[in-house]
């Protein structure tokens, strides 16, 4: 026992260099005490609360969003662009991808249909091959690929519900590059046939940079339940992550990643109440945290009361402008003959998001994202094959964007910031191949192909 203690203290004696004074004892003690001091102060300062000053219950003193926001009952000023042509009675989604608004019908069409958003006119058609539709009801986007979702499921019985993944180049350039994401969800277990009075319907979903979130149209609750699962081709369970009442059915969704920001569009349905079966409206999400999209701010924005429409899509090219596309409907309630045309519609939301948008460099001025939509022609690479050295023609104000290079698995394989107009090339991280090259400015971004040969 000596021995060990004595050792114990001549391992210890030469870590110290001297013995400290009391006095240097008392301060050390006082900067302790200070920083403890520092820390519960910022902590108190840190207060939990409702942050958005257009809601009933703002907190001024609140710095952190605890999700609490209430709103008033909201009616927002929706505008009828056009009646849509016959070929796309059965519109079922929107997205704004290559320099416009496309839609899908929601069953025996394998077109992507290019809509103006002046005159509710087709301008162009894509043809899909190699695609069987049986019920697509929603189109998602990232940087590579269009995500078509064949996930209708209105009498709960399906066992085949899939996503169907398309490189956005093969489209272009009518190579059809399709593979499968098949999912099913982790908590049903009744396939039974039950016609609109399923909780497992789908009509709405989003893709993140890894994963897949689906917003259910539940029809007997009137809610929507967030289903997760995995952007990657192959059989997934989807999980169940959280469940809002939207007091309605949620038939599309567009998701604005970098302003934290979502907006889901449906309509009512109350069985009971023909005055609100079909009474459309939209409910925001924002300022969430993460893949927590109901963490936020939850509003719910309703269209005008004697509106009827069965809206089915929602897109944006500026998180201010937002187009909605309503199917043609035609049926009778109640002894009431019901005949409601396919149609384009836009909704101003500006009052009701630049406050929030404006954190994020969002403005309503000539310079903003929806002024740019038709710039395709200022950006050019070459050489295109290229092999160390890419070279970028961009409009001025685009100087020193953001730039990613990305591949066809997805991955960002090169990064930085554009400060001249050329990009060395790593030959070691970047191989021969076909790569996306994306430039990322404000809120306008431009994504161009290109291929590097060794």
């Amino acid at each position: 026992m000596l021995r060990t203690k004595k050792r114990a203290k001549l391992l210890f004696l030469p870590c110290m260099k001297k013995s400290p004074s009391s006095k240097s004892v008392i301060r050390i003690l006082f900067v302790v005490f200070g920083l403890f001091v520092a820390t519960i102060q910022e902590s108190l300062s840190q207060l939990c609360g409702c942050t958005d000053s257009l809601a009933v219950n703002y907190n001024a003193a609140a710095t952190i969003n605890d999700g609490s926001c209430l709103y008033a009952s909201t009616i927002i000023d929706a505008t009828v662009i056009g009646t849509l042509d016959s070929t796309v009675d059965g519109t079922s989604s929107l997205l704004y991808w290559n320099e416009g608004f496309w839609t899908f019908n929601d069953h025996m069409d394998n077109c992507l249909y290019h809509i103006d958003t002046t005159t509710a006119e087709i301008n162009n058609i894509l043809y899909i091959n190699g695609i069987v539709n049986y019920d697509i009801e929603e189109i998602s986007q990232d940087s590579l690929y269009l995500y078509l979702g064949d996930v209708g499921n209105n009498s709960g019985s399906r066992e085949d519900l899939h996503i169907l993944r398309i490189s956005k180049e093969s489209i272009l350039d009518q190579t059809f590059e399709v593979d499968t994401i098949s999912f099913f969800y982790e908590d049903q277990t009744d396939f039974t046939y039950h016609p609109q009075a399923t909780e497992f319907d789908c009509e709405a979903f989003i893709v993140s940079d890894d994963s897949i979130y689906l917003f259910t149209k539940q029809w007997n609750s009137l809610q929507t339940t967030i289903y997760s699962f995995p952007k990657t081709p192959g059989s997934h369970i989807a999980h169940r992550c959280v469940t809002y009442d939207v007091n309605g059915l949620i038939t599309g969704a567009t998701y604005i990643p970098e302003c934290q920001l979502v907006a889901l569009c449906g309509y009512d349905f109350d069985i009971a109440n023909t005055s609100s079966i079909l009474h459309p409206f939209i409910v925001l999400l924002y300022d969430f945290q993460g893949d927590n999209f109901f963490s936020g701010n939850k509003r719910r924005l309703d269209f005008d009361f004697s509106t009827w429409a069965q809206i089915e899509a929602v897109a944006t090219h500026n998180a201010l402008d937002f187009y909605l596309t309503s199917e043609h409907f035609e049926t009778t309630l109640a002894d009431v003959d019901i005949d409601l045309p396919a149609q384009l519609w836009h909704v101003n939301l500006r009052d009701y998001l630049l406050p929030y948008l404006s954190e994020f460099g969002v403005s309503d001025n000539p310079t903003n994202i929806h002024n740019h939509q038709n710039r395709t022609s200022e950006f050019k690479l070459y050489p295109n094959p290229v092999h160390d050295k890419l070279c970028i023609d961009f409009p001025q104000d685009f100087e020193g964007a953001r730039y990613e290079i990305v591949n066809m698995l997805g991955r960002k394989v090169s990064g930085g910031v554009l400060k001249d107009n050329c990009i060395l090339l790593n030959n070691r991280a970047i191989s021969s191949g076909t790569y996306l090259l994306i430039l990322c400015k404000d809120r306008e971004r431009k994504s161009i192909f290109f291929i590097k040969n060794d």
